[in-house]
């Protein structure tokens, strides 16, 4: 199956085609900014694609052959939804890195139409809500008597830049 990753030339891109090249695989790189999509592709020997989310038909021909889109590309809050549809258009499964609830509700609102299109829709993919939501009802279910959790967690650094620019955007 042919893969993609969309915003592959951003902060967590580029973290995601490194890794998937020391994996053996080999996705396309995709994204708006054509000089940097073909220098990140240079240097990993991988194939690119150029096209914006608001370009309806170049979307469209931009997923063609396409079976799965990891898309990486924020904020979410706009960019998830017209990837979203293009992948319910192409038959393309979906997969994102977002933390923002906004984006999981509507994934979620979409489930009759990704069945029916045979594809399978994972927002959240990377480490946010979704694993400290697993480990506060794995603590809940093994202290029900506990009255609060706090989770902290240290990540070595700050926040990506499209972290910070969706973290702004929600105040």
């Amino acid at each position: 199956m042919q893969w993609m990753i969309y915003g592959a030339n951003g902060y967590t891109g580029r973290m995601m085609v490194a890794e998937a090249v020391q994996r053996g695989l080999h996705p396309v790189l995709a994204g708006r900014n054509s000089a940097e999509l073909n220098a990140l592709a240079a240097q990993y020997g991988l194939p690119t694609r150029v096209f914006a989310l608001e370009a309806g038909d170049a979307l469209k021909a931009g997923l063609s052959g396409i079976g799965l889109v990891l898309h990486c590309a924020g904020p979410f809050s706009a960019t998830s939804a017209p990837m979203l549809e293009a992948c319910l258009a192409a038959g393309a499964h979906y997969l994102d890195i977002t933390g923002e609830i906004s984006v999981f509700a509507h994934c979620h609102a979409q489930d009759m139409r990704a069945r029916t299109a045979g594809i399978v829709v994972i927002p959240g993919t990377g480490f946010d809500v979704v694993p400290t939501d697993c480990l506060a009802a794995q603590l809940k279910a093994r202290m029900p008597d506990a009255q609060a959790l706090v989770l902290a967690f240290d990540a070595g650094g700050g926040p990506s830049p499209g972290t910070a620019k969706t973290s702004v955007e929600g105040l």
